[in-house]
């Protein structure tokens, strides 16, 4: 073990070591937005109760076989620390020795989780590496949304145009980032998911002569799209490569590896993804953003209600992926509908945990709701979801149907969001179009709030 003196969170990794067994017992370390994630390699060595005891940790939840610690923000300075402290090899499994034990009784299963969480996890672990691009992007173009609103600088000049540049560019090259992340999900040396993205964006097929709408390629037709800003086509064509190349690589003499294995994959997997894959990764994405579009058009309120109020079970339970998605509907519709609930139902949880808060004595469990319950404005909910809400439940009930009634009046109202960006209140400047569509938020944040924190009031009337 490497020495950790110079570390910030020495004593929370060490701490968190000790109680999952030592690096010996970690099989896999790696973190989303809010948790370290750790797949022991025996599950039974892991002391779950020293683990929830361990000061800087909000929650501990075990799900697919791992061991999931809510830490918050400061997660990837946290994981950081624990991978240079633990000596475990970050982001994968531990580095391999020249002879591995063949698993044992009781050594943890990483139990497959359905079709659809499958998904969903595929998508955020393709979309969480770089969110934090992306909101520095989504935030630079609320900026210009703003200034531009007030009339501090006109829209056609160099410096917006600057901005404009600094803020899309996370977004245009979307399909590298994506590549990148894509390939360590399907186990294959990244540089091959960013050259993946890179045959997508080729001038050839994002920018064809005039006239030119596809090529032949033997028994392909290769169309000639625009892939810029997409997630759905990469992560596909990723996929088909990594097949392609687990096959080839594993049957190919070990020498000569480094030549043929990726030149072979991408003979036969660019042709298939370039004519199959990716077109259909676009229309699927296009069917998406029509379908959610479709629903929330049609049964508008009732789709606003339903998909707001059960986000904070999302939470909870480490689903995600909705990302993908309203990137796509920003991409494609030029503003989302999807992210705002996020923030309307981040104000719900603030409004019902400090609801409950009124009821309570002075003491540390008030001042840990009113913290917790003021945090959540910022769009940071885990601390009063696990903290809270979820174990005292009414609050996390008065949370849900609070964020139900915003979700439906903001369906009713038309609001929607113009760049992606943390659902906090720092991201309002996000909602400002030149129109009414930023009042129309301050009135659902106002009913988000208040509907909840009155809920929560009445429902813990006997609060201690």
């Amino acid at each position: 073990m490497k020495q950790s003196s110079d570390y910030e969170y020495e004593a929370l990794c060490s701490a968190i070591l000790e109680a999952v067994g030592g690096a010996a017992n970690i099989k896999n370390v790696f973190h989303c937005v809010t948790r370290l994630r750790i797949v022991p390699v025996h599950r039974e060595q892991v002391d779950m109760e020293k683990l929830k005891s361990v000061s800087g940790i909000i929650k501990v939840v075990e799900s697919s076989g791992q061991i999931q610690c809510v830490i918050g923000t400061t997660v990837p300075e946290v994981y950081n620390d624990f991978v240079a402290i633990s000596g475990v090899q970050g982001g994968g499994e531990t580095e391999e020795k020249e002879s591995t034990p063949a698993k044992t009784t009781g050594e943890a299963e990483e139990k497959k989780p359905n079709i659809l969480v499958r998904g969903l996890n595929t998508l955020a672990s393709c979309v969480t590496p770089y969110l934090y691009a992306i909101v520095a992007g989504g935030m630079i173009k609320g900026i210009i949304s703003l200034i531009t609103a007030l009339g501090l600088v006109s829209a056609k000049s160099d410096i917006i145009t600057v901005l404009s540049a600094v803020g899309d560019a996370p977004f245009y090259f979307m399909p590298f980032l994506v590549g990148y992340a894509a390939a360590k999900r399907f186990k294959v040396k990244e540089v091959f998911g960013i050259m993946t993205a890179g045959i997508l964006m080729y001038s050839t097929f994002s920018a064809p002569a005039e006239g030119v709408t596809g090529y032949t390629f033997g028994f392909f037709n290769i169309p000639a799209y625009n892939y810029k800003s997409s997630l759905f086509p990469v992560i596909l064509s990723v996929w088909i490569f990594s097949v392609v190349f687990h096959f080839i690589d594993r049957h190919m003499p070990k020498n000569l590896r480094i030549v043929f294995s990726g030149a072979l994959s991408f003979l036969i997997s660019a042709p298939i993804f370039l004519g199959f894959a990716a077109p259909l990764g676009n229309w699927v994405a296009k069917i998406m953003t029509s379908g959610f579009a479709w629903l929330f058009t049609n049964a508008g309120p009732f789709a606003g209600a339903l998909f707001c109020g059960i986000i904070p079970l999302t939470v909870i339970f480490g689903i995600k992926g909705w990302s993908a998605v309203e990137l796509q509907n920003l991409n494609t519709l030029g503003y989302d509908y999807m992210l705002p609930n996020f923030f309307y139902s981040n104000l719900a949880v603030s409004g019902a945990v400090l609801g409950y808060a009124v009821h309570l004595k002075k003491g540390e469990a008030k001042s840990a709701a009113v913290s917790t319950g003021l945090v959540c404005i910022l769009g940071i909910t885990e601390p009063a979801l696990y903290g809270i809400a979820l174990p005292e439940k009414k609050p996390l009930a008065a949370a849900m149907i609070g964020g139900a009634v915003a979700g439906a009046c903001a369906m009713l109202l038309h609001v929607v969001t113009y760049a992606f960006s943390m659902p906090g209140i720092t991201s309002i400047a996000t909602y400002v179009d030149g129109g009414n569509n930023f009042f129309k938020l301050l009135i659902v944040m106002a009913i988000a709030w208040v509907t909840s924190f009155l809920i929560s009031f009445f429902l813990n009337k006997n609060a201690q």
